[in-house]
């Protein structure tokens, strides 16, 4: 464990020697503390996760350029990339990573902090998706599709109400969709588990 620490505290004085500016190591720091990015520095550069990646056509950097970009507290660059709104979440890097860096959690993490600190000026569709998702979950404990759809539908686009609701129709004639949500029986838990979530990450 001692041996660990002190291999990290390196690592940090090797960030400060490359980076110019206080605030990028900080945001070095940030993301050491945050879920995902405890390893963040222990990432060798192998290139397994870029490799892995199944939308990596739809992203502007690889998830191991991202992983550079954060070890340089490129701030900025790393909360308005296309790359933390494709991941799919799928845990395949994560999965292969042999330094053990869970890219899946750090990808939602730097999420929340690009919602946070509003810089979704480009992904405001894939951000709104993202917040309207966890609230319907959070709410119900499971997915409930109709409800995400009317959170994230704009509501003055008739022709897509309209070509979503013969869509839907389709579906509840086959039985594919329900009316009305169902609630797991310990939505009220989860819900505080979430809430206490959110305040420690805020």
């Amino acid at each position: 464990m001692q041996h660990e620490r002190i291999e990290n505290h390196n690592s940090l004085k090797l960030v400060a020697t490359l980076t110019s500016g206080k605030s990028r190591l900080d945001f070095v720091r940030e993301v050491m503390k945050m879920d995902g990015g405890e390893n963040v520095l222990d990432c060798i550069q192998c290139g397994l996760c870029a490799g892995s990646c199944p939308t990596r056509f739809a992203m502007d950097y690889s998830p191991m350029q991202i992983l550079k970009m954060v070890q340089l507290g490129m701030r900025k660059e790393v909360l308005s990339s296309t790359t933390i709104w494709a991941c799919a979440t799928c845990h395949t890097c994560a999965t292969r990573c042999p330094r053990a860096v869970n890219i899946t959690n750090l990808m939602m993490s730097l999420r929340n902090i690009a919602m946070k600190e509003n810089f979704i000026d480009k992904r405001k569709t894939e951000a709104k998706f993202h917040k309207s998702f966890f609230e319907v979950v959070g709410k119900y404990g499971r997915l409930h599709e109709q409800t995400l759809m009317l959170k994230i539908l704009k509501k003055t686009d008739l022709t897509n109400l309209l070509h979503n609701a013969g869509l839907g129709g389709r579906l509840l004639r086959k039985r594919r969709l329900k009316i009305r949500p169902d609630k797991i029986k310990h939505a009220i838990e989860l819900e505080k588990m979430l809430e206490k979530t959110s305040e420690e990450n805020s």
